[in-house]
């Protein structure tokens, strides 16, 4: 394959600049020299998962990225949910109840009626309202400070985050990155393949001038299907993270790192041992997933050197983050610009 490339963070890489290095606590250095707050599902310890208002409230925390879990709709829209089935995320079993023409598109399993995105059309999912899954690690109205139950939330399309992003960039310069998940059905591989598509599509929509073309490193691509990781990178310049657990060899983090720029890896496989074997390999290590059920381990984890952390509670992670990475002061951080990105983009290829 063609070498990959990976651009480190401006922000991080001061001495490129002729500044002074960034001097931080922490146990052992990331790949990109200021690891990166990944908002998993928005910040959906505060707000139903997957809606723009949770995604909202993530940038407003100052996540670094957003991440949207994607499904395709019977028609070919891509929505933003984790879960194949709506039951959990969404009130759709009450509207099926009166609802003739929704309720015949379940699916009767195990004495319940599922309803499964790949069914429906995007007309049958507007009609829903986005709920949370509720436990310890999710939002609850009865406890969150944003939200009290009584409000309506939509089911947003993938063109609504890239939008909401592009559009944000245009009226304030503000970049924030996108991290979509091509979700997955077991023996689906033409469905499949199909999200992955449509989804490097939506990036690529002229209509957003470049803006998801990598130029900005805005974009992380991800799946944990090893046939779709490769396709993406076989098709896409932007770099593709592969879910999955840690290599347990130096030769079984190289083969990863022939088409893969990064791994996710789940907090408990996040080891000291782990993540210096995938970055020995030219790996970037992102960990999932950090929620107020175990908040503690921003702090363990960043110091780790991981290069990224999905957190529920985007404010708490980039609290940690900023601890460990202070922000380099404004004169400083003026002195870095797009032209040394180019320069930290040539630094580190993946072959």
């Amino acid at each position: 394959m063609q070498c990959r490339s990976v651009a480190i963070p401006v922000i991080a890489c001061a001495m490129l600049a002729g500044v002074a290095p960034l001097s931080t606590p922490a146990v052992a250095a990331p790949l990109a020299d200021r690891p990166i707050v990944i908002a998993h599902r928005g910040a959906s310890n505060y707000l139903p998962e997957h809606t723009m208002e949770a995604y909202r409230l993530a940038v407003q925390m100052r996540a670094d990225f957003i991440e949207p879990d994607l499904f395709l709709t019977a028609d070919g829209v891509l929505v933003a949910r984790h879960d194949r089935s709506l039951n959990a995320t969404t009130n759709v079993q009450q509207v099926a109840a009166s609802d003739p023409d929704l309720f015949a598109k379940g699916t009767q399993v195990a004495g319940t009626r599922q309803y499964y995105i790949d069914t429906l059309t995007y007309a049958d999912i507007q009609k829903l309202s986005a709920v949370s899954r509720g436990g310890a690690a999710y939002s609850n109205p009865a406890t969150s400070p944003y939200y009290d139950g009584t409000e309506s939330f939509a089911v947003p399309t993938f063109n609504d985050v890239l939008d909401y992003v592009y559009d944000l960039y245009t009226s304030s310069g503000r970049i924030v990155g996108v991290y979509p998940e091509v979700k997955t059905i077991s023996g689906a591989a033409t469905y499949n393949l199909a999200i992955a598509d449509a989804m490097l599509t939506a990036l690529a929509d002229p209509k957003y001038g470049g803006f998801f073309d990598g130029r900005f490193n805005n974009v992380f691509l991800q799946s944990f299907d090893q046939s779709i990781v490769q396709h993406l990178s076989a098709n896409s310049d932007l770099p593709v993270v592969y879910l999955t657990t840690c290599p347990s060899t130096a030769a079984a983090a190289t083969a990863i790192a022939q088409y893969a720029d990064g791994i996710g890896i789940s907090t408990g496989q996040a080891t000291q041992a782990c993540i210096d074997r995938a970055h020995a390999a030219g790996l970037l290590v992102h960990a999932y997933t950090v929620s107020l059920a175990n908040p503690a381990l921003h702090d363990t984890l960043y110091a780790r050197g991981l290069d990224g952390i999905f957190t529920n509670t985007p404010d708490l992670g980039v609290a940690s983050r900023d601890a460990l990475y202070p922000v380099p002061e404004p004169a400083s951080l003026a002195l870095l610009g797009l032209g040394v990105m180019g320069l930290l983009a040539a630094r580190r290829s993946l072959c």
